[in-house]
């Protein structure tokens, strides 16, 4: 056997410790940190991915809401328009006003029904219109305002003729 001094069975002993600190090191330690770091950002991915899932379900909801809201609305088949262009013409005090009005029925995709509504307003001051318009816009009808025309009147100032066209829609 080979005869050691004792100062090199010293960096013997030495080396073997530094020998197996590194191999704690790097067979324990390092894979226990790489995991923990690994887990750590999986863990906020996976948090990430059920905020984005809670987001995503919000949105759901308020489709579906708007969808259901709009579905009741469609569902308005005994709602006639010209008495409720009436109605809402009667509480704004323009329904002196109103030259005529013609209705059009349309169907859509053999599923939906458009009636079309042209109306004419002749000299009508702006804030009994506006009054109008908002009682059409708050309506709990499904319509569209797809045009408003506005000219200044011949009866006098501060008036103005107004055409209008509205589209209802309801189920068949």
């Amino acid at each position: 056997m080979i005869d050691l001094s004792p100062r090199e069975k010293r960096l013997l002993q030495i080396l073997a410790v530094v020998a197996g600190v590194a191999f704690v090191y790097f067979v324990i330690i390092t894979p226990i940190t790489s995991m923990r770091r690994r887990s750590e950002g999986g863990v906020r991915e996976k948090i990430e991915g059920i905020a984005k899932i809670d987001r995503i379900y919000e949105e759901y909801r308020e489709v579906k809401q708007k969808k259901t809201q709009y579905m009741s609305q469609l569902g308005n088949k005994d709602t006639n328009i010209n008495s409720m262009i009436e109605q809402w013409a009667s509480n704004a005090g323009v329904s002196g006003s109103i030259a005529y009005t013609r209705s059009t029925q349309t169907t859509i995709q053999n599923k939906y029904t458009m009636v079309t509504t042209i109306m004419k307003f002749d000299g009508v001051a702006i804030e009994p219109l506006l009054k109008f318009l908002y009682e059409v816009e708050n309506s709990s009808m499904l319509l569209k305002i797809s045009y408003l025309r506005m000219r200044e009147a011949i009866k006098g100032a501060d008036t103005y003729d107004v055409e209008l066209k509205i589209n209802t829609y309801s189920m068949q």
